[in-house]
Order: structure tokens, then sequence, then C-alpha cells
């Protein structure tokens, strides 16, 4: 099945929000997870594994147990579920934009019919 393009929701306030009070270097390793959680898995999470944690968010050992920390937090950022990191919001979005998606993809392959028969 497809899946939606590169598209993807980005809510300054709340992201600033999320990440108000930590280096840039926390918020682009957020980004760049939230980033490979969407583009990369679909929304289906990320593996309880800290060494492709560490390598997707791009962050040195030496930060990478408080990196964990924060991001990966069981609370406001990413949280385990059954074994893999979820973030709920991103995952919500990602629902609500395939099913755009999918509707669109129906609109315009009946849009497609319909001329294909008008001109037969």
């Amino acid at each position: 099945m497809k899946k939606p393009s590169a598209y993807f929701p980005f809510y300054g306030n709340d992201f600033f929000e999320a990440v108000a009070g930590y280096s840039d270097g926390i918020a682009i390793r957020y980004l760049r997870a939230l980033w490979h959680y969407w583009n990369h898995t679909g929304c289906n999470g990320l593996p309880d594994d800290d060494e492709y944690l560490r390598r997707i968010c791009a962050c040195d050992q030496s930060d990478w147990v408080r990196t964990k920390g924060i991001l990966f937090d069981n609370r406001y950022n990413f949280r385990l579920e059954q074994g893999v990191w979820h973030q709920p919001r991103c995952r919500h979005e990602y629902q609500k934009s395939r099913e755009i998606f999918e509707e669109r993809s129906r609109r315009g392959s009946a849009a497609a019919k319909k001329r294909w028969e008008a001109h037969a």
C-alpha cells in the first residue's frame, strides 16, 4: 500500500514547548527521531535498541544517556509500548495523513475512470 508523501505536519508551538529549556542539540535530535519514526517506520515504532536510537538521533555516545532520558522518557516524548517506542501525537497525525492520502487517491482514481469512460 502506498504511504503519505514526505509531508510531515510541524506544530511549531508544540515542538518548541516540548524542547524548551534544552539545548538546540536536543531539539534537532528529537526532530530527527520524529522524522525517522514518521518516514521510515510509518509510525509503527522505533526499536528499543540504544545503538539504533542513538544513530537516528545522530548523538555522540558521551551525550546518549542524557539525550535518551529526555527524548525516550515514557511521559512527554516517546513512550515504550509493546517493546517499541511510539510518539502518540506523531502516530495520530500519521494516521490522519494516511486517511487524507487514501481519500485523495480514491477521488483521483474515480475522476480518472470517469474521464476515461467519457472518452471511450
